[in-house]
């Protein structure tokens, strides 16, 4: 009877040992939290391709009209993962929470970056003095695009005391445009393209070209308890941006289509837009000039550590 309960346990251990992992473990729940960006592509390929699911990801989308509320609804509990840009990640940062970069997604190029300054049709636009004195959206105050812009604004010696901003998601700035509530917007792609092609926005100025070059756009953070606590996930989820990288880099056409089940747009507006400039590096470099760059506006105040703030493989 030994020598038979004996046996049965080291089959055991012998069929546990080979077992294929997927079937060890169930895969680990992710919610990620972002705004309807085509930055956000790398995640929605990687859901959509089954490049999560490979890496053991179980992953699901909450999507959230204004990027700087993602956050804080990290340290609620109700997303795990999420998509900010990197002034709000800085500024977070800043703040106290204990936030950390896991993932890349894409980054700025310095001619046609996919933002820019649009103006109403019947609103003139002669240079960027034009501004002062209008009413201008911004997706997200205290965002990445408000921050470039206002580096642009200075950099042209506007005084920025004298336009009034509003704060209104990129999906409503169409509406906003056509309605005359504002005079012109800051827009993000797809919508840049939207605002476009339906007429109720000109472009007047691509600020970014010229003003920064391959800085860090959107990216994937996490609370630095739950990468502790979930490290293999955090990698798994870093493993499976790479592989939507490259998928999407060599599928672009249809990569489009992921980006327009998601955003609902016509897909030939999807299909008009500039193709993201994806990237998973992350170095100490990128986060040290946005906070050079927000420290310049007195944005933050504290002393931040780069590499402190990007959470180890």
């Amino acid at each position: 009877m030994f020598r038979r309960q004996c046996l049965a346990t080291v089959l055991g251990a012998v069929c546990a040992a080979y077992a294929p992992s997927a079937i060890a473990a169930d895969p680990v729940k992710v919610t990620i939290g972002t705004t309807l960006l085509a930055d956000v592509m790398p995640a929605f390929v990687a859901k959509d391709k089954g490049f999560f699911a490979k890496h053991g990801l179980d992953v699901s989308f909450t999507f959230v009209p204004l990027n700087p509320t993602i956050p804080a609804a990290l340290m609620a509990g109700s997303i795990q993962i999420g998509a900010p840009n990197a002034a709000v990640f800085i500024q977070a940062a800043d703040g106290g929470l204990d936030l950390q970069l896991i993932a890349g997604s894409t980054t700025t190029p310095s001619m046609g970056a996919g933002m820019a300054y649009v103006t109403r049709p019947d609103v003139p636009y002669d240079d960027p003095r034009s501004l002062e004195g209008k009413k201008i959206i911004i997706p997200g105050l205290g965002s990445s695009v408000d921050v470039l812009f206002r580096k642009w604004l200075a950099g042209k010696k506007v005084d920025e005391k004298k336009i009034s901003f509003v704060e209104i998601g990129s999906p409503q700035t169409d509406d906003a445009l056509k309605a005359r509530s504002v005079d012109g917007a800051v827009v993000v792609e797809p919508f840049l393209t939207r605002v476009q092609q339906s007429g109720n926005g000109k472009l007047a100025a691509r600020f970014m070209d010229g003003l920064a070059d391959e800085k860090l756009g959107i990216s994937y953070i996490a609370t630095r308890s739950w990468i502790e606590n979930n490290r293999a996930a955090a990698k798994a989820f870093s493993a499976a941006i790479d592989d939507a990288i490259a998928w999407a880099n060599a599928n672009q056409k249809d990569a489009r289509v992921i980006i327009q089940g998601y955003t609902k747009l016509p897909q030939p507006v999807i299909d008009a837009l500039p193709f993201p400039h994806m990237s998973n590096k992350l170095t100490p470099d990128a986060v040290s000039w946005w906070i050079d760059t927000m420290k310049e506006q007195n944005r933050i105040g504290g002393k931040l550590d780069p590499a402190r703030l990007i959470a180890k493989p």
